[in-house]
């Protein structure tokens, strides 16, 4: 990887699916999560996403991030549904877009088809993109 490598961050890194596509863009990429995961491909710091501050990213390109998605799931599967769940908690994902606030850099946060009615109030329209939904500075071409 050059020294000159332009840095991502990926926030919720798990095992690496933004790293490895960013790594193969020429990235250098750090990677935050709440658990190990051995087969990580890139530098990877174990921290909880809300004690993160933005500015600490601000030679960051780009901000990716992929928060957990069973509570959005729940409220998109019809049996789920009918149960009445809860609504899910936000906290992870506000942390996000703090973040990106504090930061100035841009974010794409990506989750399942179930978060649009609790993201896109907070974060703005989704864009669809395979079996993604994404959401924050996502380029209009997707």
């Amino acid at each position: 990887m050059s020294v000159h490598a332009p840095l991502a961050i990926d926030l919720f890194c798990g095992r690496g699916g933004w790293t490895r596509g960013l790594q193969a863009e020429g990235f250098h990429v750090v990677g935050f999560d709440i658990e190990p995961f051995p087969q990580y491909p890139g530098q990877m710091v174990l921290q909880d996403v809300r004690t993160l501050h933005g500015s600490q990213f601000r030679a960051a390109r780009l901000i990716v991030a992929s928060p957990p998605c069973q509570e959005f799931s729940r409220h998109d599967i019809p049996q789920c549904r009918a149960k009445h769940p809860p609504p899910p908690d936000l906290d992870l994902v506000k942390a996000c877009w703090r973040i990106r606030e504090e930061s100035g850099v841009p974010m794409v946060l990506e989750n399942v088809r179930g978060s649009k009615p609790f993201l896109e109030p907070i974060i703005g329209r989704a864009r669809r993109y395979g079996s993604f939904w994404l959401y924050g500075d996502v380029p209009a071409l997707l």
